[in-house]
């Protein structure tokens, strides 16, 4: 119904007045204030990746493979509940509220915060509750166990969408001490929870994230001076917009970052028990790739929000460029390297029984590279209207009804493979409509950078392969790290002119 109504017209971005710029504002889209913005979200975000490969690695030595599999898949289950509606709520947080704020329209600001946090709050509830249910009918575990699922759930949920209102606020620096908090005391927590022969191996996570939903609430976020009255609701008009952007959000994020997490719930109707572990476990190793496309969506989605809030399209577009081919270069050396030490890097995360699922985690690194390369683009299309928010969102959609019937024959045949392979599939499609619009629209050089990114990976590919197959007389390892360097080095020589040619655009200030 919201596609069709925006198709029809029937929604418009709501036409209110620009106000003057703020005096002493700084530009949303500033080399320095973006580069500020970055390595807060960077930090924040490699402390909670590495609590959560600390967590999981913990939990995989204390149970292995099967049993690891279950609990990936409810946690998974977690994952999925939170990246639709609360998802969805997040993006309209960071997108309006910096939108109003680029106006110099604070009140405006306050109160779509308010609107989305009320939202937010009773969509937790709910969303805990069904994926409670939803544990207790999928696999077979205790009211207790389900109970934590529901709890780990709605701090998921709530935790999301304040985040996205500290970036909304420009907050980032408090955001990212209440992060730091939280993943110490999830790492804490976990180790308490295995050294007292406990599996209530998900309330670490939860008390992670409601770190954060607790910093939120007691700290003052708007601009708006503490003890003012509070704004006027927000008109009706506004509230369709910031309502059906929530919607399309909601459906994009649950059909890409959905499909990721819900990985483990497919792999277990088609494979066998130790091949939904080594899935969770590809899903859980590649998720510190995702770090530098999260700081860079953290860091634009909101400051381009703010320069479409002012007009300014060339800040726009520049970005789009910038990080678009930063992101094929900055990640083609670790992505190539990795490749080749799949079985290496399993073993050293849940010992030996996982070394088995290397074909998994090479399909789910590939896939990964492959789904980071539109963060710009996308973040550009959803920034702007609610018709260029529907591209990247229909490209989601279809990548996601793409993997979904692949996983079926792909995972009956290869097991977790195959499901790894479907994924792989589907971000090519979630990735390459997105990459084509913006292409298109803003004439991007980037045909080059993609080749040249598409043959590092064909390469690394294939000494992996030789690294597992050929024989040079020394301890299979070693062969690994051979080709691993090999890879790697590859990669930083065909993409060095391509990292002097970004930061000699970068120093001049054009695109």
């Amino acid at each position: 119904m919201i596609i069709g109504a925006i198709r029809r017209g029937r929604l418009r971005a709501v036409a209110t007045p620009v106000a003057p710029p703020v005096a002493g504002a700084r530009g949303p889209l500033a080399a320095r204030a973006v580069l500020r913005t970055g390595a807060l979200s960077f930090g924040a975000l490699v402390v909670l990746g590495v609590s959560r490969l600390v967590h999981g690695s913990l939990v995989g030595h204390a149970t292995g493979p099967q049993a690891y599999g279950v609990i990936g898949s409810l946690i998974g289950i977690t994952y999925v509940a939170g990246l639709f509606i609360p998802a969805g709520l997040a993006s309209a947080m960071a997108k309006f509220v910096a939108h109003n704020r680029g106006r110099s329209d604070p009140a405006a600001a306050e109160a779509v915060h308010l609107l989305l946090r009320r939202i937010s709050d009773a969509s937790a509830v709910v969303l805990g509750v069904l994926s409670a249910v939803a544990a207790r009918l999928l696999f077979p575990v205790s009211l207790a166990d389900a109970a934590a699922v529901g709890l780990l759930a709605a701090a998921f949920c709530a935790y999301s969408v304040d985040k996205s209102a500290f970036y909304g606020f420009d907050r980032v620096a408090r955001y990212s001490r209440l992060e730091v908090a939280g993943s110490t005391l999830a790492i804490l927590a976990t180790v308490a929870v295995i050294a007292a022969g406990s599996t209530v191996y998900l309330l670490p996570l939860a008390l992670g994230y409601a770190v954060v939903v607790a910093g939120a609430r007691l700290t003052r976020l708007p601009d708006t001076p503490r003890g003012a009255a509070p704004p006027p609701p927000v008109p009706a008009g506004h509230r369709r917009e910031v309502l059906a952007f929530a919607g399309l959000a909601a459906l994009g994020a649950g059909s890409a970052a959905g499909l990721l997490q819900g990985l483990p719930l497919l792999a277990s109707a088609f494979a066998s028990g130790p091949d939904v572990g080594y899935l969770v476990t590809s899903v859980t190793l590649v998720s510190p790739l995702y770090l530098l496309p999260r700081v860079l969506g953290l860091a634009l989605f909101p400051a381009m929000s703010h320069a479409q809030g002012e007009g300014d399209a060339t800040a726009v577009r520049r970005s789009t460029d910038l990080s678009m081919r930063g992101t094929v270069v900055v990640l083609a050396a670790p992505l190539a390297a990795a490749l080749p030490l799949a079985q290496p890097l399993l073993r050293l995360y849940g010992g030996d029984a996982f070394a088995a699922g290397a074909p998994e985690l090479r399909f789910m690194l590939v896939a990964t590279y492959v789904a980071v390369l539109a963060t710009g683009p996308v973040n550009a299309l959803s920034s702007g209207s609610l018709r260029d928010s529907l591209r990247p969102v229909g490209y989601a959609v279809a990548g996601c009804v793409a993997g979904v019937l692949l996983a079926v024959p792909l995972g009956r045949a290869y097991g977790g493979a195959g499901v790894a392979a479907a994924y792989l599939a589907a971000m090519l499609v979630t990735t390459g409509g997105p990459v084509a619009a913006a292409w298109r629209r803003w004439r991007m050089p980037w045909a080059g950078t993609v080749v040249r990114g598409a043959l590092v990976v064909a390469a690394a590919a294939a000494l992996a392969v030789a690294g597992d197959t050929v024989d040079l007389a020394v301890a299979r390892p070693v062969t690994q790290l051979v080709a691993a360097l090999a890879a790697g080095g590859l990669a930083v020589l065909v993409f060095a002119r391509d990292g002097r040619s970004l930061l000699t655009r970068m120093d001049e200030g054009t695109a």
